[in-house]
């Protein structure tokens, strides 16, 4: 199991010591799994979850990390976004850059939008009422920074830069599929509750 050790600030084939899964209704499978680092032997608990696909890549729990994204955030595109984290943690960042593009292409396809290319696709969702005027601002920010870190050998993508595009990136993830979806359920379960209300008042 590979994590990075806080300790050791070093990325490290965790020695495992103790794992169990548990199963919950409304929750995809875990596997928790408590180690320490072969070198300074840091103790560290990672999770991995399986969402129909098989365990996931291990993610540290302690000593705490970045923030998980949500869980209805696709496997694929949750993959791209991690492979964007982890090539910022081992400082390469323009690669960093182009994995943020590429998990914007994901959230394109991932909602049927496939425009030709990424800047009329993140226009066409912006059409849909799936991104607001000031996240489609956002995306080609980040599109432009990703097509700069692919197609030009004497552009380099900063720490500071890759740090924000990051960020930016996870915002979307979360505004698209996290708290998008939560608003809209929030309404209906607003319009039962006043629907239920109204019955009763009406039944006095």
């Amino acid at each position: 199991m590979i994590l990075e050790c806080k300790h050791c600030e070093a990325v490290v084939n965790v020695e495992e010591l103790f794992s169990y899964d548990d199963r919950y209704p409304n929750d995809p499978p875990a596997k928790w799994t408590l180690g320490k680092c072969p070198s300074c032997h840091f103790p560290m608990l990672a999770v991995q979850e399986d969402y129909g696909t098989g365990w996931e890549s291990a993610i540290r729990v302690y000593p705490p990390q970045d923030k998980r994204l949500g869980r209805s955030i696709p496997t694929p595109i949750r993959q791209s976004y991690r492979e964007a984290v982890l090539c910022f943690k081992t400082k390469a960042f323009t690669a960093s850059a182009i994995m943020c593009r590429k998990t914007l292409e994901g959230l394109c396809v991932e909602h049927g939008v496939k425009a030709g290319n990424l800047s009329r696709s993140l226009k066409e969702l912006k059409e849909k009422g799936l991104i607001e005027g000031r996240l489609l601002e956002w995306a080609e920010a980040l599109r432009n920074f990703g097509n700069e870190a692919a197609h030009d050998v004497r552009v380099t993508i900063s720490a500071q830069d890759a740090k924000d595009i990051i960020v930016f990136t996870e915002a979307l993830l979360e505004y698209v599929f996290t708290y998008r979806d939560q608003f809209a359920a929030f309404q209906q379960r607003r319009k039962k509750d006043d629907a239920s209300e109204k019955k009763s008042a009406n039944s006095v």
